[in-house]
């Protein structure tokens, strides 16, 4: 009997210039807490260290699934605590509810935000 593998999990890319500092973030699967004691670690001290740089995040959402209750409100407290972080957030993905979701952010933040069906025009709109 072969067995399914659910792949499940937050993939994180940090890059780093001279004046600003990028991170990128693929969500996969159904996302748990787990994941999250993993990565909000990880971008806590990356934005941290990055005093004084412009931060831009791009949110690579087509291969997510959802999150389980705990992971859901991880993701709150995190978006909570870094709304007023980020210069400009993409947001990239195939469902209408997170382009809405992407249009509600928009207004609780200071940071410009927009929401991309293409990886490739998420990354045009973040170097302007």
């Amino acid at each position: 009997m072969a067995t399914t593998i659910k792949e499940h999990g937050i993939s994180v890319a940090i890059k780093r210039s001279k004046k600003r500092l990028f991170i990128e973030l693929a969500m996969i699967g159904k996302l748990t807490h787990e994941d999250y004691k993993v990565f909000v670690p990880m971008i806590d001290k990356a934005l941290k260290e990055a005093k004084g740089l412009e931060i831009d995040l791009l949110v690579d959402m087509r291969k997510f699934k959802g999150w389980e209750m705990l992971a859901a409100w991880d993701d709150f407290k995190f978006g909570i605590k870094h709304r007023n972080k980020f210069d400009k957030m993409a947001i990239v993905g195939n469902k209408k509810w997170e382009e809405q979701s992407t249009a509600m952010m928009s207004h609780m933040m200071k940071g410009k935000s927009k929401f991309f069906l293409k990886r490739g025009e998420a990354l045009t709109w973040l170097m302007k």
